[in-house]
């Protein structure tokens, strides 16, 4: 069973605090990773107009405690309080990741503005966006980046093909089963997707009979595949912080059980463009989350 960890880190506290945390533990477990790191802004204050937005985003805030979880210095950053540099403010912690043999790829530049208004932004706003981040991942590294994972698991038709145009191995911007390409009408783009495909902690905090460590363990034991890939997304705000005991037990299971954790860019590298399944991207909703993702659909018959 292969288990490829995806981190994502939406804030500037989620990379200073959460993000060494978790590095942390798994340095000491002697696991791989692979971390996506906003690299612009931290407008997460703004992020409050989904409540009028998405339905059952309030639900959403009260269920997994968000004022606790991401703290009041986040919760008004670039509202109350001037948003705060994400990657920028800490680049010797995000090159530390790739010397400890993490992944480290772009999560997008402004989180908030990529997810709330992906749809708005247009092609320009959206080429924008992909060349701040790259420009910004290039000023850490020293070199492009070679993965993206876009907010939210928020992405469109312009979106995707602007990912196409910059070759990059592969990128992780919705949910669904394993990985596929992206067809977009009858073009089908080059780059290959990893879907996540398990929940996120934050979908199923707060559900009956998931108040313990062990019980979120049992939890994701009873979705795991266990002779495919899982790609399990967690978030240096949710597992760095308030819930690093639950993911500490479930890694440790995990690891116990003789689960492979690999990167997604070992995946990447052995996937065959030919062999994997052709889908449309689709929008729906899933439960735990505010507002529609980007999913899987079927895939499309080769035959046709």
């Amino acid at each position: 069973m292969e288990i490829a960890l995806k981190i994502d880190v939406d804030t500037h506290d989620g990379l200073r605090v959460g993000v060494p945390r978790l590095a942390q533990l798994l340095v000491a477990e002697r696991l791989r990773a692979s971390f996506y790191i906003s690299m612009g802004p931290d407008n997460s204050g703004r992020a409050l107009i989904r409540v009028f937005r998405n339905r059952g985003f309030l639900r959403k805030m009260w269920r997994t405690r968000a004022p606790a979880m991401y703290g009041w210095r986040t919760i008004v950053s670039g509202t109350l309080l001037p948003a705060r540099p994400i990657a920028l403010a800490f680049p010797e912690m995000v090159r530390q990741l790739a010397r400890s043999g993490f992944e480290v790829g772009v999560h997008g530049y402004d989180h908030v503005r990529w997810q709330d208004n992906i749809d708005r932004l247009g092609e320009s706003g959206l080429r924008q966006e992909l060349l701040d981040g790259c420009e910004a991942f290039r000023a850490i590294m020293g070199q492009p980046p070679q993965a993206f994972a876009a907010p939210g698991w928020r992405t469109n038709e312009a979106a995707l093909r602007l990912l196409d145009e910059l070759r990059l191995s592969y990128h992780s911007d919705t949910r669904g089963r394993g990985p596929y390409r992206v067809a977009l009408g009858d073009t089908i783009l080059t780059t290959p997707e990893i879907p996540t495909t398990l929940p996120t902690l934050d979908e199923v905090m707060g559900r009956a009979g998931l108040r313990s460590p062990a019980a979120v363990t049992r939890f994701y034991f009873d979705r795991l595949a266990p002779e495919g890939l899982n790609v399990h997304t967690i978030h240096a705000e949710t597992e760095g912080m308030g819930q690093l005991e639950s993911f500490t037990h479930l890694v440790r299971e995990l690891k116990a059980s003789g689960a492979n954790f690999v990167r997604l860019d070992e995946i990447a590298q052995r996937l065959v463009a030919a062999e994997l399944p052709v889908c449309a991207v689709v929008r729906r909703e899933i439960p735990g989350r505010a507002g529609w993702i980007a999913a899987q659909n079927e895939p499309l018959d080769s035959s046709a």
